[in-house]
This record gives structure tokens, C-alpha cells and sequence, in this order.
């Protein structure tokens, strides 16, 4: 074990393994629940419905949740939203082995399990600060993004796959399972802080609306969050439809289209370890930047329908893009945040990208009906290199000359 990880504190790695072990579930869930609303429909408006279910909540609640993680325990509200996904896997699981679930009744009940996702987000990234020590954050969040993208993404989606061809219920029921399980191992953790205001705060201060205006007249976080909104709008786009796009488009059966998925968590996995080391060598700045080139040109070859090898490079890509400019700009806002403000400011940042996600997915949908599955990559990839090109200037300029970073 190296010195830099013996260094992280105990209640760190403990949180570390819940996520590894929830996040197994949802990558079971990533590659599972696509196969299911495929077997419900073939009407690709109704597929991307049930993708932008789980984002819709984000829209309604992500603003009152972020009040919510800055005046109750954390630690609890993590617990309270897996004990829900609990329950709400487990009906999935028993209702698709019945056979009686519709369509309609599987986004009902994804409303609800987005609903605990906004709530278990929001807290997580709130919740690492409190663990650890400024300066470890970069590293802190790229082992986070590599545990849940290892377990939910490569072992959860082959064995997702693999579930789903033994029983259509199966892989619900393992998903309802690690949450227990992550519950449970997240009860366990002591803190070694709480969240602290810089100065005396009053009720004002503490409100949703306070939050807000504090977002609005930071400027680099502001021009981050429209860069944000913009490129969850186009990366989206064939979000909701990918699987689709998996078996008419190239070819592939339900392993097939796990193994793509894999392929491009492996890229994320990859860049989850050596995104902490990126960070370092180039600089927050040049690392939130950067990666825009990776995922926009990425989209465009996938949009071409190359053969699926290539689209799997390509997802390669793409996966490890996304993570280091994850993991640049949660650092970021984790270190310009005050703690006890998190919450509120994070959910209002999350919020606008939340709702150019769920644009996306809807937009998607009506573009590869209306004209082929391919448009959608095509269109998502241009509108992520237009942003790289917009807001290089205004984010590189506004991260050289931020001191607190």
C-alpha cells in the first residue's frame, strides 16, 4: 500500500468500499435496464423516457435536497436513500419476473429511484470534504470515481449482462442487495469534521436563495456551471438511445452491448486512477479543459457507426475524458464551496446541468426518430466541441487567476 493511500483516513476508505459496493448494483442496473425497456418497446421516444426518468428529479427536487444536505446528518441521508433503493429495486426485480410490468409503470417507479439518487449525490460529494484533508481531495475523488466506475461499470455490467440472460428479474434483485449492504457499511463511519462556516452565518445565509446569488456572483463557477449545462446537453443526446443504437446499428446482442458499456467504463477506470496524477502534472485549469476534445471528437466516430471495435476505442476515450474533467471540477468546487454551504450551491450547479441531461436524452430520442440513430452522436459530439471552444477562454483565465485554488 503506498504511502499516499495510507494517508486517507479510515471513515475515507469506508465510504470508498460503500461505493464500490453500490455502484456494482447500479452497473448491473446501467446495462440491465436499458434491456428491459427494450423488451417493453421498440419506440425509441418511450426508451429515452425511461433514461430521463431517473433525471427529472433532479429538475424538482436537486434545489430543496441541497437545503436539506446543510442542516441534516449527512451520513444519514446517504443510508436513508439506499434503504429506499432498497425497496424500490426489489419491486422491479419481483414485478419483471411476474411479467405484469408496463412500460409506463417501469418510468413511475425510475421517477422515484432518481428522486433517491439526487439525494445520495448531492450528499456524496458534500460528504468527502468532511472525510479529508484539502489538499487530498484530487486524489480522494479520483479513487471514489475509480471504485464506482470498476465495480458499477466494468464487473456490473458483465454481470448485468449475464443476470439478465439467466432471468429478466435477477439483476434487480442484486442491485437491491449491494445498496443494503452499502447502508449498512456507511452506518459504520465517524467523522473527522463538520462542516464549518468561515464567518457567523444568519438565517439568510442559510437559505436556498443565499446559495444561489453566491453561484451567480462567482464568476468562474458561474461560467463552469453554463459550461456544464452545455455539455451534459451534448453528451446526452445518444444517452437515451444507445442501446438501440447497439443492436440495429452494429450488430450486437445483450453481451455485446454490455461488453461496449465496459469497454467504456474501462476508459473512465483509467482515467479515475491517473486523473489525481493529471491534475497535478497539468493543472486544474488545463484538466477542465482538455478532456472536451477526448469525448466531443469521441461522440463524432461513434456517430459514424464504425465497426464496434472502433466504437469501443472511441468509448475508451470518451469514458477517460469524462472522468478527469470530473474529477478537476468536483476538486473545484469542493475547494471554492465553504462547507457549510455545499449542499445548497453544489444542488443549484447540479441542477442546470440536470436539466440539459434530461433535454438531451428527450431531444435524442425525437432526433433518431425523426431522422436515424446516428444523428443524435453526430450533434452531441458538435455542441461539446462548440463549448470547448467558447468557454477555454473565460474557464483558463478565470482558474490562473482564482488564489484559492
Amino acid at each position: 500500500m503506498s504511502e499516499a493511500r495510507e494517508q486517507l483516513p479510515t471513515a475515507y476508505w469506508r465510504q470508498w468500499w460503500a461505493s464500490l459496493i453500490s455502484n456494482l448494483g447500479d452497473g448491473i442496473n446501467f446495462v440491465a435496464m436499458p434491456l428491459l425497456a427494450l423488451s417493453l418497446t421498440d419506440d425509441e421516444r418511450l426508451l429515452s423516457l425511461t433514461t430521463v426518468a431517473t433525471f427529472v428529479p433532479w429538475l424538482i427536487i436537486a434545489l430543496p435536497v441541497g437545503v436539506v444536505v446543510d442542516r441534516v446528518d449527512r451520513r444519514l441521508l446517504m443510508v436513508s436513500a439506499n434503504l429506499a433503493r432498497v425497496g424500490l429495486y426489489a419491486l422491479i426485480a419481483a414485478w419483471a419476473i411476474d411479467g405484469g410490468i408496463s412500460i409506463w409503470w417501469l418510468v413511475g417507479i425510475l421517477l422515484v429511484i432518481g428522486a433517491c439518487e439526487v439525494v445520495f449525490d448531492s450528499t456524496a460529494q458534500a460528504f468527502v470534504p468532511m472525510l479529508v484533508e484539502p489538499h487530498q481531495l484530487a486524489r480522494a475523488n479520483g479513487l471514489l470515481f475509480t471504485a464506482e466506475i470498476v465495480a458499477g461499470s466494468i464487473a456490473g455490467l458483465a454481470f448485468g449482462a449475464l443476470l439478465f440472460d439467466v432471468d429478466v428479474g435477477l439483476p434487480f434483485a442484486a442491485n437491491a442487495l449491494s445498496f443494503a449492504v452499502a447502508a449498512v457499511l456507511l452506518l459504520t463511519i465517524r467523522l473527522r469534521r463538520a462542516p464549518t462556516a468561515i464567518v457567523p452565518r444568519s438565517a439568510d445565509d442559510r437559505s436556498l436563495r443565499s446559495a444561489i446569488r453566491w453561484l451567480g456572483r462567482h464568476q468562474l463557477l458561474r461560467t463552469l456551471a453554463v459550461m456544464f449545462t452545455i455539455t451534459n446537453l451534448g453528451l446526452m443526446l445518444g444517452q437515451g438511445i444507445f442501446a438501440k443504437f447497439a443492436v440495429d446499428e452494429l450488430g450486437l446482442d445483450s453481451l455485446g452491448f454490455g461488453l461496449l458499456l465496459a469497454i467504456t467504463a474501462m476508459g473512465a477506470a483509467t482515467g479515475g486512477l491517473v486523473g489525481p496524477r493529471i491534475v497535478a502534472a497539468i493543472g486544474l485549469r488545463n484538466s477542465v479543459v482538455a478532456p472536451y476534445l477526448a469525448f466531443g471528437v469521441a461522440q463524432i466516430v461513434i456517430g459514424f457507426a464504425p465497426p464496434p471495435v472502433v466504437v469501443g476505442a472511441a468509448g475508451f476515450v470518451m469514458g477517460f475524458g469524462i472522468t478527469v474533467w470530473n474529477v478537476a471540477t468536483i476538486t473545484v468546487r469542493q475547494r471554492l464551496i465553504p462547507g457549510d454551504q455545499f449542499g445548497r450551491v453544489n444542488g443549484a450547479y447540479r441542477f442546470f446541468g440536470a436539466a440539459a441531461s434530461a433535454t438531451g436524452i428527450v431531444a435524442g430520442g425525437f432526433v433518431a426518430y425523426f431522422v436515424d440513430l446516428q444523428a443524435p452522436f453526430l450533434l452531441g459530439g458538435g455542441i461539446t466541441l462548440a463549448a470547448a471552444v467558447v468557454f477555454a477562454k473565460p474557464v483558463l483565465a478565470g482558474l490562473a487567476n482564482d488564489d484559492d485554488l
